[in-house]
């Protein structure tokens, strides 16, 4: 904390999750104080620029991880950007219908059906990225060790990629969303949201646990003899229960402050009805 180190990724984060914590507090003040709402556009233009270099800056964490073959790939910037934006509209699709419901407000159908059609369209960038990156790692020759991995022989990071990423995170949104059975149901939408952040927590676990799970090359190019210390060894890793208290009740605390906040303060508009029901 005395020594800033502007070379390392995690420094730059201090700064952008500090600045962004900022940006949003004195963007949700000119929401609420008529007489700074001058300034309430513009600064959610910065806070919206802010949040893409931020979450560029936890993919880059990854992205410039060279030593990890799950990682070291420029793609995960970007890719990491879109996932943010699905996952990010799917809760705020989940909070948003839950919180006019407690109120007793309405929302109109055409403005729930943007939300939905544009959360889509971040689904499918999402498995579009998410294509690209391993069809890119299966291209590299020293990653086809990762990627059999991931794909076919990694056991429980194989199931969670293929039936939490891709069918519960990608193909069932995508199906709830554009099937037209389901094209004005509104309890569609949410379980295509609330499919969207399961499938979120599986694709976020396969890259963080999964890619760290396969050992490391250390001496690329070098046959190194195995030792005692696991060398070229699968690692193991169950969550313990204080692990998954702690995400839990991370999640509970968020899901709380934005119930009494939108209860206390007022940033929900009154009605969302659509245009011509209003008129």
């Amino acid at each position: 904390m005395t020594q800033y180190n502007f070379k390392s990724i995690f420094a730059w984060n201090v700064i952008l999750y500090a600045g962004f914590f900022a940006i949003v507090g004195v963007y949700l003040w000119t929401m609420m104080d008529r007489t700074v709402g001058k300034f309430y556009r513009p600064l959610g233009f910065i806070a919206f620029f802010w949040r893409i270099a931020l979450t560029t800056g936890t993919g880059s964490i990854f992205g410039f991880l060279v030593a990890r073959e799950a990682y070291d790939a420029a793609i995960m910037a970007p890719m990491f950007v879109i996932m943010s934006f699905s996952y990010g509209l799917a809760f705020f699709i989940v909070t948003l219908i839950a919180a006019y419901i407690w109120s007793g407000r309405q929302i109109g159908d055409l403005r729930l059906a943007k939300l939905k059609n544009l959360l889509g369209v971040f689904v499918g960038a999402v498995l579009y990225f998410a294509l690209v990156y391993n069809l890119t790692n299966l291209y590299a020759t020293q990653h086809h060790g990762i990627e059999r991995f991931i794909l076919l022989d990694g056991g429980v990071y194989t199931s969670m990629f293929w039936l939490g990423q891709v069918l519960v995170g990608g193909v069932l949104p995508l199906f709830l969303i554009y099937s037209p059975a389901f094209e004005t149901s509104r309890w569609a939408i949410v379980a295509a949201s609330v499919s969207v952040l399961i499938g979120g927590f599986f694709q976020i676990y396969v890259i963080v646990i999964g890619g760290q799970a396969f050992p490391m090359n250390i001496f690329p190019g070098k046959e190194v003899l195995e030792s005692t210390f696991y060398d070229g060894a699968i690692s193991t890793y169950v969550p313990t229960f204080a692990e998954g208290a702690l995400g839990v009740g991370g999640m509970a605390l968020a899901f709380t402050m934005v119930a009494v906040g939108a209860r206390m303060f007022k940033v929900f508009p009154e009605t969302l009805e659509d245009p011509n029901q209003e008129a």
